[in-house]
């Protein structure tokens, strides 16, 4: 048997709550619940991104800087890049790289991505032109 809980409002007509009304509101506020908490275990485990500032050596289309032991590759036309004026450029080269031959100082981004061996290497995301 249905529990009924009754209750009257300002008219004087009864409001009635049944079981089947409460266990739809719990199944709702538990979905809620569900989506908040895996919304949270994403934003644990998204990647930080890492700026960094060094002197690139470039060629066609390639620029190698080394930081703290490591190197990176700024490759093609595929990476954002933020020009002079704070506009963010995409399919284009960075300008600030130069020609093959050219050294330079910039800033860039970086973060981790993992390996299907398990090891994580780092990627360039974004390199930034402005002075």
């Amino acid at each position: 048997m249905a529990t009924v809980t009754v209750a009257a409002d300002g008219s004087g007509r009864a409001l009635v709550l049944t079981r089947r009304i409460r266990r739809a509101v719990a199944l709702i506020a538990a979905a809620g619940l569900i989506a908040f908490l895996g919304f949270l275990a994403g934003e644990h485990h998204r990647h930080p991104v890492t700026v960094l500032t060094g002197v690139a050596t470039v060629g066609d289309q390639l620029a190698t800087v080394t930081v703290a032991g490591w190197s990176y590759a700024i490759e093609g036309t595929s990476i954002p890049w933020v020009d002079q004026q704070g506009m963010t450029r995409y399919g284009s080269w960075p300008a600030c790289l130069g020609g093959p031959g050219n050294t330079t100082r910039v800033t860039f981004a970086e973060v981790p991505v993992p390996t299907p061996d398990g090891s994580t290497t780092r990627q360039v995301v974004w390199v930034d032109c402005r002075p």
